[in-house]
């Protein structure tokens, strides 16, 4: 990743570091451990998507993927999914299309919301979809893929 300036690093460090408190503050509000997180950046898209692990201080071996970023859900998936960032992008993009699926399948069954209600679900699963094809759009550009691997930031010993 080149930066044409120290301004513009500085500023990708600063944004990197609020994504990866960020990263921990996802995995304690959703209750995958309650201890001490741990993790580092794995793959971005500097200043627009984010991908990292994330793990209890105590056993790395309890890691998780963590997916942020500008216009997409915050969500995580178990590392034993996914090898890679680019593996695991994959897999968030599937997950939300069925999530999108899933939505769109209540919208028609619930016969008892308002006409308002029935839209409201209709955006939200058109949004979640929309989010999971502009992520498999990204899955499938070999060439933003071949410039990172590892982490990002250094990891703790």
């Amino acid at each position: 990743m080149a930066f044409k300036n120290q301004q513009e690093l500085e500023a990708y460090a600063e944004w990197a570091k609020a994504e990866l408190r960020g990263m921990a503050d996802h995995a304690r509000n959703s209750d995958l451990f309650q201890e001490e997180a741990v993790g580092h950046a794995t793959w971005t898209l500097p200043h627009r998507l984010f991908i990292g692990k994330v793990w209890p201080k105590t056993d790395r071996n309890r890691a998780y993927w963590i997916i942020s970023g500008i216009d997409i859900p915050t969500d995580h998936i178990e590392s034993s999914l996914a090898e890679t960032a680019r593996e695991a992008a994959r897999h968030f993009s599937l997950k939300w299309q069925l999530q999108a699926g899933r939505l769109g399948g209540l919208r028609d069954q619930d016969e008892t919301g308002s006409s308002d209600d029935k839209i409201e679900w209709e955006k939200v699963s058109g949004k979640l979809q929309a989010q999971a094809e502009a992520l498999y759009g990204l899955v499938e550009q070999e060439e933003i893929w071949r410039q990172t691997e590892g982490p990002l930031v250094g990891e703790p010993s």
